[in-house]
């Protein structure tokens, strides 16, 4: 049984449900949740066993939703995440942060969500550990709480004040004040490791706040972590939030199932041999014609595609030296399903997404190549600026 940490993220948050909704699908128990601000809210819901619930709002979501607007915020906020700087990007922030010095934003359409989605007696029945992060401004210190030190009738009040983001209207509770805890510590892993587990699943967003150095000596950490932004923390977007949901959902297959790829995910062969017998399959016409792509002309054969070209490729890719002929392919063939527009957020073979591609594609011409001579070929920095054009024809060649 594992226990479950949630970053802090404001809007990033729709990851962490996109995550748990495959921890469910894969089986895996999870016997404590802890987390800051969004995570915990996030992780309420988790405890009370509503992932699908919670996957639904976020599906769902828009500004209007977590924030109430004010005519002069309606025109600021509402497309922020969306504004070019070109639009008066700079501008916008300007204002925005006068209206937030000012006044905070109104999150009481958040709480009337989570008083429609958060069942108190539910999470406190459940067998899941629960534990929060805020911090109590009026004492000047922080709060790590858990379910049952929580007073009766307020836990709502309490994942408030634990998403209370500085730009948000203060949240009091008694007379005190209290602020986000992700100014504390966003990043609560001693929340579950305290309550005995060793196997913790972490999610990360990459959100504001400080992460708490701790020690995390035995504990079996893993790590489920986007490889790209998930967005402003307060873009709302339902565009945004769908994407963080699918995200955060085939991240931690990924991870779990040890799915290979960058951006995509596909399935390993685990089989080294099975590559270095596939290029020793090439015939020489091909081998000829990719030397060609690299201006080699003074080279052919296996020899070279092995000494030469295989090297030149990985570095076109950027790929580490300790790379795998395997990696190779698989960064060859997902960066042009990139280039061509494949679906990313699918479960495939290696060989589904070549035939993805050639239904998407048509195999990319090399005649621009010839315009360019072939000692400049040769120089890495020509190959990056026609760095798409030469891994189409790469592909084409071998696969």
């Amino acid at each position: 049984m594992y226990g479950l940490v949630l970053e802090g993220g404001g809007a990033k948050g729709a990851y962490h449900i996109g995550a748990a909704r495959a921890l469910a699908e894969m089986g895996i128990e999870i016997g404590a949740v802890a987390g800051t601000s969004v995570g915990a809210l996030n992780g309420a819901m988790i405890v009370q066993g509503e992932i699908e619930k919670a996957y639904e709002t976020w599906h769902n979501i828009k500004p209007s939703l977590v924030i109430r607007f004010a005519d002069d915020e309606m025109g600021v906020l509402g497309d922020l995440a969306e504004a070019s700087e070109e639009e008066g990007l700079n501008v916008k922030i300007q204002r925005m942060k006068k209206i937030i010095a000012e006044r905070g934003l109104d999150v009481s359409p958040l709480l009337k969500i989570l008083e429609q989605l958060i069942d108190e007696s539910k999470v406190r029945k459940s067998p899941v550990e629960f534990g929060i992060v805020t911090f109590d401004l009026t004492d000047k210190k922080p709060l790590e709480l858990y379910k049952e030190n929580i007073p009766e009738g307020k836990l709502i009040n309490y994942l408030m004040a634990s998403a209370n983001f500085p730009v948000f209207k203060m949240k009091t509770i008694e007379g005190k004040l209290f602020i986000d805890g992700g100014v504390y510590n966003v990043l609560p892993i001693n929340l579950v490791r305290d309550k005995g587990f060793k196997d913790i699943i972490v999610i990360r967003t990459f959100g504001l706040g400080r992460v708490k150095k701790i020690d995390t000596t035995g504990l079996n950490i893993i790590t489920v972590a986007p490889r790209e932004n998930l967005g402003p923390v307060l873009d709302f977007s339902s565009k945004r939030a769908r994407k963080n949901l699918k995200m955060g959902y085939y991240d931690t297959i990924k991870v779990f199932r040890n799915l290979k790829g960058k951006r995509y995910y596909i399935k390993p062969i685990d089989d080294e041999d099975y590559f270095i017998n596939y290029l020793l399959m090439l015939d020489n016409q091909k081998i000829k014609k990719v030397c060609s792509l690299f201006g080699l002309q003074d080279v052919y054969g296996r020899r070279a595609l092995f000494e030469h070209v295989v090297p030149k490729i990985a570095d076109l890719l950027e790929l580490p030296d300790q790379a795998t002929y395997e990696d190779i392919a698989v960064a060859l063939i997902e960066s042009v399903a990139e280039i061509c527009g494949v679906e990313r957020f699918k479960i495939y073979t290696l060989f589904e997404l070549i035939e993805e591609i050639k239904r998407k594609c048509k195999p990319e011409e090399a005649s621009f190549i010839k315009e360019i001579p072939s000692f400049l070929r040769n120089m890495n920095f020509v190959s990056r600026i026609i760095r798409d054009k030469i891994i189409c024809s790469i592909a084409a060649e071998i696969f």
